[in-house]
């Protein structure tokens, strides 16, 4: 790239997200799914991009963490325990489980993503003479 060269782009909320799911996955890809997958924040990050794919079954959504079926019921769990989803019995079929991000969790997700808006629109501070 060029000294003092920029790239225009529109950077906001939806495309950070999107931007740190393609992190994740370029991670795990190339230095290995065993040490570097967070099925949690794949789970997250699912929940949240998916407004039009909502409510999510249990079973859909532990198919979008890089985690084995069971771990990833487990790590649901455990969220929802810390008040970050909500689990309900789907009303249709009383084997589903619904999972759904709680309102706070939205927000906290917003502001997360807002704040890695912030972060790679901020300029640099200049270079200084001699380095």
């Amino acid at each position: 790239m060029m000294e003092g060269a920029r790239i225009a782009a529109t950077v906001d909320r939806c495309s950070m997200a999107d931007f740190a799911e393609q992190v994740q996955r370029l991670l795990a890809n190339e230095l290995g799914r065993d040490l570097f997958t967070i099925p949690a924040f794949e789970m997250l990050l699912d929940l949240y991009t998916c407004r039009c794919r909502q409510p999510r079954s249990l079973t859909a959504l532990t198919a979008a963490s890089s985690a084995s079926e069971r771990n990833s019921q487990r790590i649901v769990h455990r969220m929802a325990e810390r008040g970050l989803v909500k689990l309900r019995r789907d009303p249709t079929d009383g084997r589903r489980i619904i999972v759904e991000l709680e309102p706070e969790t939205r927000i906290l997700l917003d502001r997360f993503f807002d704040r890695l808006v912030e972060l790679v629109t901020v300029e640099p501070a200049p270079k200084k003479a001699g380095r």
